[in-house]
């Protein structure tokens, strides 16, 4: 076992004499990781360095595995370069790595005397260069990374062991802060790992709270994801940082070697350095196609640490869109194009070839149509912001990503083109293309139905038998085509079904019309095999001379017998082939062959022989051969017309197991795979499965059901001996716009309940095509004699006529068009949906709610009449609900047993509706409550899905925004050296002479609390200085740069913020002299806010120390009047995905701008609030920016404590 020989390996190293330097190798806390410490040469003065080395995937060793080798922040910088140049490190053994960083870093380890060790003219990287293959030759950084570079061998791709990194001198760092603060200032958290600021190779990551995103909790349900979990893209730069125009003057396969990308989430907002490095070695490993028997990234389902870094349920074709096509994109995006633009005319290149720049179609420049209904930061392109000059990669990355996860159900997930229906679906797919569903089916874009047979058994059970009824009653739409599925032989004249809708519904049949098609291939193309089988040994055969095998081990074939089992079919796979003409199959699947609905025998139609009953073999038993004859499964389903196709699937449908005997072979095998389950599932119905469940673009969730998945608190009273499910469909905006919809029409008709509900049926057969296309009114099933529309119900009995009533039970084992091995034994299904409150404006209201607006509608049940044999799933109890959803009393839905009560937690709109206010006593401001609860010490959770709950930013993120040391002397430093350093580090943070709480608020001008406060505007604002309190106590003063003392803080919508220590931004600015002079240790600003917030600006205005206008050569963006001159702060520039932190950022780095601020020596006295909005007035009319409304109610409020 691989895992074993590593483990041995190391433990052999440790047993024997280490190479020189080496000491204290041990095991590290993950698989495949060990470490060590090297002390350098003897007598040397290296204080000891601790290294990291790291196989990424353990299975590969020792024959194909990579290191990763990395050392901690405070060693040497020569030892980090050094680690960054270790060649020849692929393949090797333990000892074998240990003995090569040694012979490296020893030639770095200076002597007793501080000199270094001399190379010999055959070095040891020439030497172990001719000793490797040419392969393991190549950059460090792909090494440290697993980066593939077989595919990049040209020249300028290939990187020197011996040649240096970019320096990391002052401009470089300056625009990495540039790129890092641009992301930053547009709403997303910004975060590093690695030699960032060095130019070796790092991580850069750019995360959002998917709270941000405009996804319905039903959207995120589908997908896997919670509302505060983070949507984290991890950047990689293997060889330093890139910008974005470094990048685009690279060709495809430098792209590829010089910037890596991976979509994940997680509860925090950037990964371990361990976690992002076994990310970027699974997504590499994908590109190259590699086999991946076992991940160390968690899939989005069955996670064990819920903060741990996991990837999404599209991670996968979003990494593969980023890394192949994001950097060519913005380069066609320079060329005037959107978004939209720029990916089509990329896909036309790929499929027809580049043609010349200027013949660029005009169609391709047509700007896109934004969509209102998703949030500013969903929908936010820096390339169409006033002013940017350099655009920051990270940050439109982050863009393109959030365009593509957001709105994934617009787009192909093979080809990633945009979907032309006008279909919506809640989960994503891909197109019509046959070859987009086969890349999708096998190369692991689609869901694991494994997963969800485990967590949800019966939706996997719903599935099946809508799909089975669909195929029965020919009203399948779409088919698996493109998977290459080898399916048994059909005869459409014997093997067609009744349609039991058309021949009961109501008691007429109704006639479908069909197309008629000729089968390119038919069943009597299909040899037919005539053969001996033994049913107690599992024996077949042939009694005519065949010259060889018609089967091979691992064949399925369709066997037919003469006797006790003739009229049905054994569904087997070929277990044994090589003593041909006898061949061994495993365990056949009995199907029963059945023409009419009732059957006078209960019988199951799908089963295994009984061992028990036909394997009592003894020595002495006497084969006993019955004719038959067999086909092998070799009918290729594509070549078959709709009708056959039909008969195809069910045929298929027939063989499987039911999900409970699926989900315990499951639970008890590892890995969990149905692929494994050889001689049960054939191939091609392990696909038609998977087809199934990938296919499926609603979301259902089940409440009833067994203990492990069932969510009883949400089940609806009065459907006795109904199962229900929690049923969402549309696409992801689709709740927004339900929502939105509800809000105007209650606002507009004054409604006192602005929903109701009621029951929507159609027959078995429709619901496999509802789920995928949501309920639309272009087929007519059962006449319009009420108009067009979506017809309701209000009585579940009058939905349940026009569902087709199945019947189940004795005589009755099972009903014509219904999956036969269904757990569940599905007779009906009906679901009940979410309706705007306004029947008047319906097409028709009685006696049928027909309503025309599809955004009026939301489903929000799916019930299921059921007859199981498990009596643990028979829906006989009820149970009212706690809290219930309050409906309207006159049109209250009647349900089977009684009127329906819904639980509230399944309504999301009486959420979005429900107005609270801010419940305090009379003079008691929300910071006082909070305060009396614990003060941002122990805070409240105000809402719970927002950024202002995560934890707090590092501080080592911080610093990179704001620090610049010195560019990097080129010489190495002696070790002892680093001790002085560590020291003055340390107390870096006490460099300042301001100090915390000494600022007198009675002499500030303080303003009650706002009588346009609002619940909403009071908790964001609430949010936003626990975040700040946060960062605020995580960071040093001089490095924060800002100070809020919150506990003096008694209305939320002002803040007093003290500005300082800008020598920390550059100590020659005349602000750092000019407050020295004058003994001043900060610039105190008031802040204010009105209603809107945060999607108007805050006012931001300077107190004291007044400062000198630009006119008299002042700068710093303050007005004459003390307001702030920044759009940031205006409706023309303001975002409403901006944090506090971030304008605090921006603001401090404002002031101290060229030109920077100066304080004004004559200077007496504060600022005052209405020469301070008349300053404010003047330079929004000066550059036309847009004033805030109810700019002057905030500004000009009453005040105390302070002149105006």
């Amino acid at each position: 076992m691989p895992r074993r020989q590593f483990i041995a390996d190391l433990e052999k190293a440790r047993e024997d004499s280490l190479p020189p330097g080496i000491i204290n190798l041990q095991q590290g806390e993950d698989d495949g990781q060990f470490e060590f410490e090297f002390i350098g040469a003897p007598g040397g003065l290296f204080e000891p360095v601790k290294v990291t080395a790291m196989i990424p995937d353990v299975s590969e060793y020792p024959q194909s595995h990579q290191y990763m080798i990395f050392c901690g922040v405070d060693a040497p910088r020569q030892v980090g370069a050094a680690l960054q140049n270790v060649p020849g490190t692929n393949r090797k053994t333990v000892f074998e790595l240990i003995d090569i960083i040694s012979a490296n870093l020893i030639r770095l380890s200076p002597d007793s005397d501080g000199d270094l060790q001399m190379q010999d003219s055959q070095s040891y990287d020439e030497e172990q260069a001719e000793d490797d293959d040419e392969d393991d030759v190549y950059d460090s950084d792909h090494e440290a990374f697993d980066l593939d570079t077989q595919q990049h061998t040209t020249p300028y791709a290939q990187f020197t062991p011996g040649a240096k990194l970019k320096p990391a001198d002052r401009a470089f760092r300056s625009r990495i802060r540039s790129d890092l603060l641009g992301a930053k200032s547009a709403g997303f958290r910004i975060g590093h790992l690695g030699g960032l600021m060095d130019g070796y190779n790092a991580f850069v990551t750019v995360s959002i709270r998917m709270s941000k995103l405009g996804i319905s909790e039903e959207a995120m349900q589908a997908w896997q994801v919670t509302p505060t979990d983070y949507l984290i893209l991890i950047i990689q730069y293997p060889n330093g940082y890139k910008s974005n125009e470094e990048l685009q003057g690279f060709d495809s396969l430098r792209v590829a070697s010089n910037v890596g990308f991976s979509v994940c989430a997680s509860k925090r907002y950037k990964p371990t350095l361990e976690e992002a490095i076994k990310t970027s070695a699974m997504a590499r490993k994908r590109e190259q196609r590699v086999s991946i028997l076992t991940s160390d990234i968690p899939g989005p389902e069955g996670f064990v640490d819920e903060d741990a870094l996991r990837e999404t349920f599209i991670s996968v074709p979003l990494n593969s869109l980023l890394q192949e096509r994001l950097v060519p994109i913005i380069r066609y995006r320079s060329a005037g194009m959107d978004w939209r633009g720029a990916e089509e005319w990329y896909s036309d290149v790929v499929s027809k070839g580049a043609g010349p720049a200027d013949s660029i179609p005009d169609h391709f420049f047509e700007p896109e149509l934004l969509r209102d209904n998703l949030p500013d930061i969903v929908n936010a392109d820096q390339y169409t912001a006033k002013g940017v000059v350099q655009y920051s990669f990270p940050l439109l990355a982050m863009q393109f990503l959030l365009r593509h996860f957001v709105r994934c159900t617009d787009y192909c997930l093979v080809c990633h083109r945009q979907l032309k229906t006008d279909l919506e679906a809640i989960k994503p797919y891909v197109c019509d293309q046959s070859l987009c569903l086969y890349q999708y089916m096998t190369l692991g874009f689609g869901p694991s139905i494994e997963h969800e047979i485990l967590a949800q058994p019966y939706v996997v059970d719903l599935l099946v038998s809508f799909c089975y009824s669909s195929a029965s009653g020919k009203r399948l739409k779409e088919f698996p085509d493109g998977l290459a599925l080898m399916v048994p032989p059909v005869n459409p004249s014997q093997d067609s079904f009744v349609d039991p809708y058309a021949a009961r519904h109501h008691g007429r049949t109704v006639a479908v019309p069909e197309k008629k098609e000729v089968n390119k291939q038919s069943e009597s193309d299909l040899p037919v095999h005539e053969v001996g089988f033994d049913r107690d040994r599992l024996e077949i055969l042939f009694m005519a001379k065949t010259v060889a095998s018609p089967v091979r081990r691992g064949d399925w074939i369709v066997l037919k017998t003469k006797g006790t089992l003739e009229g049905s079919e054994l569904h087997c796979r070929v277990r044994e082939a090589t003593y041909f003409p006898s061949i061994k199959v495993d365990e056949p699947v009995l199907v029963r062959q059945s023409t009419t609905v009732q059957q006078t025998t209960p019988q199951p139609a799908n089963q295994t022989l009984p061992p028990g009953e036909f394997r009592k073999i003894t020595p002495a038993t006497t084969p006993k051969w019955v004719d038959a004859s067999f086909q092998v499964y070799e009918q290729d389903f594509e070549q078959l017309d709709r009708n056959a196709k039909c008969i195809a699937i069910c045929k298929l449908l027939d063989t499987l197991p039911n999900v409970k005997l699926m989900q315990d072979f499951l639970a008890k095998n590892r890995p969990a795979d149905l692929k494994n389950w050889v001689e049960r599932i054939s191939p091609a119905a392990l696909s038609l499965l998977r087809w199934i469940i990938a296919s499926n673009r609603a979301c259902i969730m089940q409440v009833d059901g067994d203990s492990s998945s069932s969510q009883p608190q949400e089940r609806l009273y009065g459907m006795k001996g109904y199962m229900q499910f929690r049923f969402a469909m549309g696409a992801p905006d689709k709740e927004q716009r339900f929502i939105t919809e509800v809000r105007n029409t209650t606002e507009r008709l004054k409604l006192k309940h602005p929903t109701i509900f009621a029951f929507h049926g159609s027959p078995l057969q429709n619901w496999h095509t509802i789920i995928r296309e949501g309920l639309h009114f272009k087929n007519t099933d059962h006449g319009r004699a009420y108009g067009h529309g979506v017809y309701h119900a209000k009585d579940a009995q009058v939905s349940t006529g026009y569902s087709g009533m199945g019947q189940y039970g004795p005589g009755y084992p099972t009903m014509q068009g219904a999956w036969p091995h269904s757990v569940l034994k599905i007779g009906t299904a009906m679901a009940l949906n979410e309706l705007i409150n306004a029947p008047a404006e319906y097409v028709s209201n009685s006696p049928y709610y027909v309503v025309q607006h599809l955004d009026w509608i939301q489903t929000r049940y799916l019930f299921v009449q059921c007859s199981p044999d498990d009596e643990k799933l028979k829906a006989d109890k009820e149970k009212m609900p706690t809290n219930s959803h309050s409906q309207d009393p006159s049109r209250t839905p009647t349900g089977i047993s009684a009127a329906i009560v819904i639980p509230a937690s399944a309504v999301t709109s009486s959420k979005a509706t429900k107005t609270t206010s801010v419940g305090r006593t009379l003079g008691e401001s929300p910071m006082k409550r909070l305060k009396g609860l614990g003060g941002f010490n122990d805070p409240i959770d105000v809402d719970g899905d927002d950024d202002a709950d995560s934890v707090a930013t590092d501080v080592e993120d911080l610093d990179i925004l704001f620090e610049d040391d010195p560019d990097p002397e080129p010489m190495p430093e002696r070790a002892d050296s680093h001790a002085d350093k560590d020291s003055q580090k340390a107390a870096k943070g006490a460099e300042t002479d301001f100090v915390p709480g000494k600022l007198d608020f009675g002499k500030l001008p303080l303003m009650p609390v706002p009588t346009y406060a609002i619940s909403g505007t009071t908790k964001r604002l609430m949010k936003e200085l626990q975040s700040l309190q946060k960062v605020q106590n995580a960071t040093p003063l001089a490095d924060l740069g800002w100070y809020i003392d919150a506990e003096k803080i008694e209305n939320v919508y002002q803040w007093i913020v003290e500005l300082h220590s800008f020598h920390m931004i550059d100590k020659k600015l005349p602000l750092v002299a000019d407050m020295k002079k004058k003994d001043i240790k900060s610039v105190v600003l008031e802040i204010r806010f009105n209603k809107d917030f945060p999607y108007t600006p805050p006012y931001v205005r300077v107190i004291r120390p007044r400062t000198l206008p630009f006119t008299q050569g002042g700068g710093g963006h303050i007005v004459m009047g003390g307001a702030m001159c920044m759009e940031l702060l205006t409706n023309t520039g303001w975002s409403s995905v901006s944090s506090m932190e971030s304008v605090l950022m921006q603001i401090r780095l404002a002031i101290a701008s060229d030109p920077p601020a100066k304080l004004d020596p004559s200077a007496r006295g504060d600022y005052g609030t209405a020469e301070a909005a008349e300053g404010y007035l003047r330079a929004c009319a000066t550059h036309g920016w847009a004033v805030p409304p109810g700019f002057k109610e905030m500004a000009l409020g009453s005040a105390s404590g302070g002149r105006l």
